[in-house]
């Protein structure tokens, strides 16, 4: 890990400056195709310009892998090449050439988003290469589709006979159409993740179809894995929801030790709390015993959330009972709350954070530097509101 850094830390000189050479090209480019009214080029050159500048403001932290730049390089070229070609049959030679560049380029786009997605999911590639391989080509044809259709709406407004309602305009317009449906709704997802807005559709359609997906697998292999790397500031176990596993009897700290620790979550960095799992990673099983049912044992879990940490935070909390060797555990994930979480006791609140393995309370002026630290803006809102 320490050598990897260092190198990225300590890029070469000549490798920085041909960043350099291709960023100025690519702005070269950008300014001749404008010129010259050839906008697919350009359109290829902007995407360009970001992922070199965001790599030299980031001072190598982004990593660009060479065959990239070189294959970016590549395809600007070919475009200007056959752009700019006297002959026309040089110009369709080339200009195809640039196309199928352009495809190579997009797909390799499409396999590096796809990997940045599903990097926390091990061995995801090999045992589901079909998936990989088809969702990179969805996404390079897709980028591929917006260009020409970008293309051609530019260069239709830039016609001096006006828009004509061919039949080529009419079905680009409807494929832009149904883009920005699609932009629309997927943007709305992006903002609305937290608000339980596509909990009766899309959550509910995965959490139904688990097991035909194969996600029921891959969460038990990813709890596996979680369960071997052991506690951390971002991984505990617990042992049971309500029952003192040394009494068998119902125990109100059992429930207060799960919250405090998803209040922990909450205000820190977000983790993973497995209940039915001992400190030392044995897989116990939840007291499920303890309960009518399943049914009723995740209401109760829910209704300790909402009563004692509050409603309005569910949405920063996923929870799920998977079935391991014929045991019960709970599963619950914690993403960062954007405001400051207590667990309330009656007219008790208490504020948690992780440090390390554990989760304290803090309280005072140290509660009040962490919170105005890590929930400033937020604090600034609440106080202009009062104000």
């Amino acid at each position: 890990m320490e050598e990897s850094a260092k190198k990225n830390k300590h890029k070469p000189v000549n490798e920085r400056a041909g960043y350099m050479i291709l960023l100025v090209m690519a702005l070269l480019f950008v300014v001749i195709s404008f010129v010259m009214k050839e906008y697919e080029g350009m359109l290829v050159s902007v995407p360009t310009i970001i992922v070199v500048a965001v790599f030299l403001v980031r001072n190598g932290r982004f990593y660009v892998p060479p065959a990239l730049i070189v294959l970016m390089s590549v395809v600007l070229l070919l475009f200007m090449i056959a752009k700019y070609s006297v002959k026309i049959q040089n110009e369709l030679i080339f200009g195809g050439v640039a196309d199928l560049m352009m495809g190579a380029f997009l797909g390799l786009i499409g396999l590096i988003v796809v990997y940045t997605m599903l990097r926390s999911m091990p061995n995801f590639d090999k045992d589901n290469a079909f998936f990989v391989s088809l969702s990179a080509f969805c996404i390079g044809v897709s980028l591929s589709v917006i260009i020409l259709l970008l293309n051609y709406t530019i260069v239709s407004f830039q016609n001096e006979s006006g828009l004509e309602y061919s039949a080529p305009f009419i079905a680009v317009r409807e494929v832009l159409m149904v883009i920005a449906g699609s932009g629309f709704v997927n943007i709305l997802f992006y903002l609305n993740r937290h608000n339980g807005l596509f909990k009766h559709t899309l959550e509910k359609f995965l959490s139904e179809n688990a097991d035909t997906l194969g996600i029921e697998d891959q969460e038990i292999r990813n709890i596996e894995k979680i369960i071997e790397t052991g506690e951390t500031s971002v991984i505990e176990f617990k042992s049971t929801i309500r029952t003192n596993l040394k009494t068998g009897e119902k125990d109100p700290r059992m429930e207060k030790a799960v919250l405090k620790t998803l209040v922990a979550f909450l205000n820190s960095k977000g983790g993973t709390l497995l209940i039915g799992v001992a400190d030392d990673g044995t897989v116990i099983g939840v007291d499920e015993d303890s309960f009518e049912n399943r049914d009723k044992m995740m209401l109760h879990l829910n209704n300790l959330i909402k009563t004692q940490i509050g409603g309005e935070f569910l949405p920063y909390i996923t929870y799920r009972a998977f079935d391991m060797d014929g045991k019960t555990i709970i599963k619950i994930d914690c993403s960062r709350s954007e405001s400051p979480v207590f667990l309330k006791e009656g007219k008790v609140e208490t504020f948690f954070v992780r440090s390390g393995p554990s989760s304290i309370d803090l309280h005072g002026t140290d509660m009040l530097a962490y919170a105005n630290h890590n929930f400033g803006s937020q604090l600034r809102k609440v106080y202009n509101k009062i104000k």
